[in-house]
Parts: C-alpha cells; structure tokens; sequence
C-alpha cells in the first residue's frame, strides 16, 4: 500500500480501513500521507472520516453483541469480547490523531469516539445491573470497561 497524497487515495485507504483486513498498513501509511485540504475537500475529507470511524464503531459493536447473544455466562468470553471492543476504540482514536490534521480536528474526532465509548459503557452496566441479582455481570464489565482509553 502507498501513502495517500490525493483524495482519491484518501477514500482508497477508507475503503481499506473499513474492510479492517489491514489495520496496521493502513495506519502507517496514512500517518505518511497528505492532502490540501481546501475548503470544499476538507468538509469532505472530514464526512468520509467520520462515516468510516461510525461504520467500524458499529461493526464492532454488533460483533460483541453477536458474542453476547452466544455467551451462556461465561465469564472469560464476556471479557475477551470486552477488550476486543475496548482494542478497536483504542484503535479508532489512535487513527483519528492523522497528522494531516489540525490538533482541534483531531480532538473533536476523539472527543466523539470516546462518548460513544462512554455511552455504551454506561449502557452495558445499567443493563448488567438489570438483568443480574448477583453482582457478577456488573462487576466484569466494570473490571473490562471498554471506555479505558491509551493516551
């Protein structure tokens, strides 16, 4: 894979973030990559980052979902399917910071991921605490709580 230097080879390297074959190609050439980004293709530069980063976000949440819906309590899978989604916000919010980028672009990019991070944490556990009189559930989704965000 080559570095992105045109808006063309921006949307390849989406396509190819969005497939998720090759994360860490794609991270590393894109961390190479430029682009002018005048006006009209920085707002649709942003639109096409934003709907990669919400299409993968969903994806992985309905991976975790698919995995929940096969646990029958099983307590190290509830926590592998944890940290697989708390791996992929991680990711999203490592991928976002391009330098191609303004700090405050980026940081509205991350700020957006990480309360979605947030929300769906807040929702696992009131869910948890719901269906769950022992305490168990709750307290694994703590313990693996997907809004734990490297710097």
């Amino acid at each position: 894979m080559k570095r992105p230097n045109t808006y063309s080879e921006w949307m390849e390297s989406f396509d190819l973030l969005r497939e998720g074959k090759n994360d860490a190609d794609v991270m590393e050439c894109t961390r190479k990559g430029t682009l002018n980004l005048s006006a009209g293709v920085a707002e649709r530069f942003a639109s096409q980052l934003n709907a990669v980063i919400q299409y993968r976000i969903k994806k992985a949440s309905e991976k975790f979902d698919r995995a929940m819906k096969m646990n029958s309590g099983d307590v190290n899978l509830l926590s592998a399917s944890l940290l697989a989604l708390r791996r992929e916000i991680n990711f999203l919010i490592s991928f976002v910071r391009l330098p191609i980028l303004t700090s405050e672009e980026a940081d509205i990019l991350v700020n957006a991921i990480k309360e979605q991070a947030l929300s769906m944490q807040k929702s696992l556990e009131n869910t948890a605490k719901s269906l769950d009189r022992t305490g168990m559930l709750a307290s694994t989704i703590k313990k693996n709580n997907i809004d734990k965000f490297e710097r």
